[in-house]
């Protein structure tokens, strides 16, 4: 059960850094009001599998909280860059 359970935060997860990740790169259509849902969306993906960072799966989970955490601080520094342009 905890496994499927962990399954399926990871899948979320991972649709989440898919997301931000379209803002990061500059994909057409993403806005800045994108970036916010997007960082808050897998911070909230991050809290959630911090309850698997003990077990079988903390390695994985530690890992992808990590990387996660590197998708947040690519967009906020893409969102620092497209405020400091409209100055």
């Amino acid at each position: 059960m905890a496994s499927s359970t962990f399954e399926t935060h990871k899948a979320r997860l991972e649709d989440a850094c898919t997301f931000l990740r379209s803002f990061t790169l500059g994909r057409r259509g993403f806005t800045l009001r994108d970036a916010a849902v997007g960082i808050e969306r897998v911070h909230a993906e991050c809290e959630g599998l911090k309850r698997f960072l003990s077990g079988a799966t903390a390695t994985e989970a530690a890992t992808l909280v990590a990387a996660a955490r590197a998708n947040i601080a690519a967009a906020k520094a893409r969102v620092a860059l497209l405020t400091k342009e409209q100055s």
